[in-house]
């Protein structure tokens, strides 16, 4: 349930003024039980986040006038489990501040990277982007997977103009002595029931770059997710992965199954590594705000002659609700 929050000007030295702004209060908190497998060695956890990530955050807005809005945001992730803040920052999911108005929207902070939002479209349908995702195992054979977010960011998102739209964010490194810097750019058309989109994004920090293509529909009776992703280290690996994922309702019943596939080469040409997943789960809607689910992920990954590097098995049912 989403709540004005005029009350937090009790909790702010300028109450005045966050009393004239629009402010939400929003969070979710997921927690399952279940098992992790990881090269022969099973742990029984209770996990935080397996569906969506657990977090709370404030987003609001003040009308300047003219249709040129100013606004914020700040969401936090924790664990569920222990109560516990999650690594990194207070506020390491989103920290912004911006402007929105007819030109689109301009945010500064850390938030998510423009290349993310077509990576997310890839695997929308693939155990619901959640750690489920076939992905997760899959593309991490040879090249780490990419950083989804990034500080010190410059973000810009275009509005629609016949359904094409375009994104682009900048973080800078702050640092004379190295190049962090990380670049991202996204194309994405939306159209009744298609999406689909293109993302690049280089991270000068680990010299690694990546290009997606995804895209998913709706066909009612299902909805279906696909992507190719590529990712290379400057002067290293190139991997060059796919991934593919289907949804089913059925009244309160949403099931879901996934499959993730990677290849990398290495500068000579022969193969460094593959990684390969399959997952597939389940969610029961008691309510508009809390779900109930269960969901396996099992995937390895292999080097160049064939010798598993990664194994792992990972199963838990639990209960997600949203407010």
């Amino acid at each position: 349930m989403k709540k004005s929050l005029v009350a937090l000007a009790v909790l702010a030295s300028t109450g005045a003024a966050l009393a004239q702004s629009n402010v939400t209060l929003y969070g979710r908190i997921d927690s399952s039980i279940g098992s992790n497998k990881v090269n022969g060695v099973s742990t029984t956890q209770l996990f935080s986040g397996n569906l969506s990530s657990t977090r709370w955050g404030l987003r609001g807005s003040e009308d300047l006038g003219g249709g040129l809005k100013a606004i914020f945001g700040l969401e936090q992730g924790f664990d569920s489990s222990t109560g516990t803040q999650a690594a990194g920052s207070a506020f390491d999911r989103q920290s912004i501040v911006g402007l929105s108005g007819g030109f689109g929207a301009v945010k500064l902070g850390r938030h998510d990277t423009s290349f993310d939002d077509i990576r997310d479209l890839s695997v929308s349908s693939n155990l619901w982007d959640s750690e489920f995702s076939s992905t997760k195992i899959a593309y991490t054979a040879g090249v780490a997977d990419y950083s989804s977010r990034a500080s010190n960011q410059i973000r810009y998102e275009s509005p629609s103009f016949g359904g094409f739209s375009v994104g682009a964010s900048y973080g800078l490194d702050e640092d004379a002595t190295v190049k962090a810097d990380t670049t991202a750019f996204n194309l994405r058309y939306k159209a009744g029931n298609l999406d689909v989109g293109v993302g690049y994004q280089d991270q000068k920090a680990n010299s690694r770059e990546y290009t997606t293509v995804a895209g998913a529909y709706n066909f009612g009776v299902a909805r279906l997710s696909a992507g190719y992703n590529r990712a290379e280290i400057k002067n290293g690996n190139k991997a060059n992965g796919y991934t593919i994922g289907v949804n089913v309702p059925m009244g309160n019943i949403d099931l879901s199954v996934g499959y993730a596939y990677s290849k990398a080469k290495n500068v000579a040409g022969t193969t460094a590594a593959k990684g390969s997943a399959l997952s597939a789960g389940v969610t029961y809607t008691l309510s508009k705000r809390t779900r109930l689910y269960g969901a396996l992920l099992d995937g390895s990954v292999e080097n160049g002659v064939g010798v598993k590097t990664l194994d792992r098995r990972m199963y838990s049912v639990g209960v997600r609700h949203d407010f």
